[in-house]
Parts: C-alpha cells; structure tokens; sequence
C-alpha cells in the first residue's frame, strides 16, 4: 500500500470545511473503487448505498460512524495527503469514517480536522 509514498512529505492539522472534507478522494484500491463505481468518490459512495445498490449494506449501519464525531470521544482525524496544491486530496487512513460522513453529513463540524501531508511528489505514491 505504501509503495511509493514519498518520503518527504511535511504534515499540518488542518480544518476543512464539510464540502472539501466530502471531496476526498478514496485510494486506488479495488474495494473502494468498486463502492464508488470508480469515481472513488465518498458521496457516491454513499449515494450507491442509500440507493440498495451495494449488496448487503444499507445507511443505517454507518450512521454510528458518523454520529461519533458528537460523542465525548470522537474518532481522530482522517489522514490525506495532496500535492502543495492541494488540487486532489487523497485519503491514507479513515475511509469508512468518511463514508459514514458522506451518508450523514449533518454530523460534520463546520470544520472537520484532517492532518494532510503533502508532497510534490505524492503523484509517485500506487494509491494516489
């Protein structure tokens, strides 16, 4: 999975605001690629879900997920990286949380905290 992945890559905690949170994008992986139909996209995803297009996966189950981040121990963060543009972010770690947000995004803050690493070399990286 982490073939490569830079390694220089400099690290912040940032705050993204629901609709660049949502706008993620999923690894190059075939599990996620088949959830999304390919877009890797987390609200398709979710959209696929709702509509019963997913065999055996409803909304209902991710909806703790996401209902966490309004508990007294809410997940940690998502992890992504991006170019220094940050033109395309791509998540290394909290996909099913995402999902989970993608399915009920009016649990998300007005800012949700994402610690993003970023590289112009992240290109390089198999999932990216």
């Amino acid at each position: 999975m982490f073939r490569g992945l830079p390694d220089e890559i400099d690290w912040s905690l940032v705050e993204l605001p629901p609709e660049e949170a949502l706008e993620i994008r999923y690894i190059d992986w075939d599990w996620w690629l088949d959830l999304s139909a390919g877009t890797r996209a987390p609200l398709e995803a979710a959209r696929r879900i709702r509509a019963g297009e997913i065999e055996g996966d409803d909304s209902a189950g991710w909806e703790p997920v996401a209902a966490r981040l309004h508990s007294d121990r809410p997940a940690p963060p998502l992890i992504a990286v991006a170019d220094p543009s940050r033109s395309k972010l791509v998540l290394l770690e909290g996909h099913v949380r995402l999902t989970g947000y993608a399915l009920f995004p009016e649990y998300l803050p007005d800012k949700l905290p994402v610690f993003l690493g970023t590289s112009p070399w992240i290109d390089e990286w198999c999932m990216f």
